[in-house]
């Protein structure tokens, strides 16, 4: 039995993480949507950040949802879990998105989104470092190509190569919290449910993030039933993102499931050309994806030998 789920999980890999890189990538030019809705100045980080909080405190209650569908049972909250659901509102939600929300006012956002594609590698480096995961050189060449992909995807563009600390370290403390949260459900997994954890360090996360943004002077203009759907539809993509990203984490090694990621600024790209007319037909594009193939192919590939 457990070598036939073993199985069935290997299988949902790919389609799984790719649904998952797609919904984040597609969250970009919604998010861009939804600051014009609800009359949010990009320069306004408060009010930004308060946003982005109800957000992810909506996305707590629809994960409790997706943990019952997934998982078949009612996802509760027991001593154990609050410290990992803590810890992991610290870093995946509050410090990750804080730090990223915070450098954003003083840094580019090409040169945010290279910086950010960091956390790939520092997450499989973090995981050979404390053990759960060994290197090889086949590692390294994939999460190169993905990270190269992402270079490539962004030139042309006038980047900033100076490093600020309220700016370039912020973004770069962002990629490290998004690092360090994978790990973290790596090594959480193995005695709670993954989905669940989810869900409560979300309405955490989410809670502290509000209190920031309201605290800092942010308010939120409600824009009508109609374009306030826009948030909910962030609320599911990250609910359903991240739920079953983590769930991956559980069942796979990270290096494996992180290099996922770099699909994200690609999807990013093509939501924007769809959803904000944005024009994204360049060579870069398309050497970006084959990049990006490229490396998820060498991480998950297994030579017969090994199968046997």
């Amino acid at each position: 039995m457990a070598e036939e789920q073993q199985k069935t999980s290997g299988r949902l890999l790919a389609p799984v993480a790719i649904l998952c890189t797609a919904l984040w990538g597609s969250a970009c030019p919604v998010i861009k949507v939804g600051y014009e809705y609800f009359q949010l100045d990009p320069s306004d980080v408060y009010g930004i950040l308060l946003f982005a909080g109800a957000r992810f405190f909506g996305s707590g209650f629809l994960t409790l949802i997706l943990s019952r569908l997934v998982t078949g049972e009612k996802p509760r909250l027991y001593r154990g879990l609050v410290g990992p659901a803590i810890t992991m509102a610290l870093t995946q939600t509050a410090g990750q998105y804080f730090f990223f929300y915070m450098g954003l006012t003083i840094v580019t956002g090409a040169s945010a989104a290279l910086i950010s594609s960091t956390g790939t590698f520092f997450a499989v480096i973090i995981a050979v470092i404390i053990g759960i995961e060994m290197i090889n050189g086949r590692k390294i060449a994939g999460i190169f190509l993905g990270m190269l992909g992402i270079v490539v995807l962004n030139l042309g563009t006038n980047f900033s190569f100076t490093f600020r600390w309220n700016g370039e370290l912020f973004i770069l403390l962002s990629a490290i919290c998004y690092s360090l949260a994978n790990i973290f459900v790596k090594l959480f997994g193995k005695k709670h449910e993954p989905i669940a954890l989810t869900s409560y360090q979300f309405l955490i996360g989410g809670t502290l993030i509000s209190l920031i943004g309201y605290l800092g002077g942010g308010r939120l203009i409600w824009p009508g039933f109609a374009k306030s759907l826009v948030l909910f539809y962030l609320m599911l993509v990250s609910a359903v993102a991240y739920g079953l990203w983590n769930w991956l984490l559980k069942r796979h090694d990270v290096s494996k499931v992180v290099i996922f990621h770099t699909l994200t600024p690609v999807f990013g790209a093509l939501f924007s050309w769809i959803i904000l007319g944005e024009n994204i037909w360049r060579w870069q594009t398309l050497v970006a994806m084959l990049l990006v193939a490229l490396g998820i192919l060498l991480l998950n590939w297994k030579s017969e030998k090994k199968k046997t």
